[in-house]
């Protein structure tokens, strides 16, 4: 049942696969400060990204960002990306489909990090 539920969210917003490397997803643990590393073991089938791991972080005013293995920082909402941070869509993954995979379970994850910190 789970992994229907999680096939179900791959697809919503476009892009969901088929076969990623996980697909037995580890859980994060609950959010104790701003920054949590995450990785396609901890999103299965919903993981949006073509690099495997990398932290995500809510900076000052709900700015959702991504810093990938290579140290580079990427906005995962509008406030982050009227801040000034770069597009994440470079490295966005292509889901079966051929649309871009949804942002939403990053960006969700991304965000409890933000009510975390208050």
């Amino acid at each position: 049942m789970a992994g229907l539920a999680l096939l179900g969210l791959a697809a919503c917003g476009g892009g969901g696969r088929t076969a990623p490397h996980t697909t037995d997803p580890v859980a994060l643990p609950s959010p104790t400060g701003t920054k949590q590393k995450m990785s396609e073991r901890n999103l299965g089938y919903t993981w949006p990204l073509k690099v495997d791991h990398g932290t995500a972080e809510c900076r000052k005013d709900n700015q959702a960002v991504f810093t990938a293995p290579d140290g580079k920082t990427y906005a995962l909402n509008d406030r982050a990306r009227n801040a000034g941070y770069r597009d994440i869509d470079p490295l966005r993954s292509s889901g079966d489909d051929g649309d871009k995979v949804s942002l939403g379970s990053l960006l969700s994850k991304t965000l409890k990090l933000c009510r975390a910190a208050h």
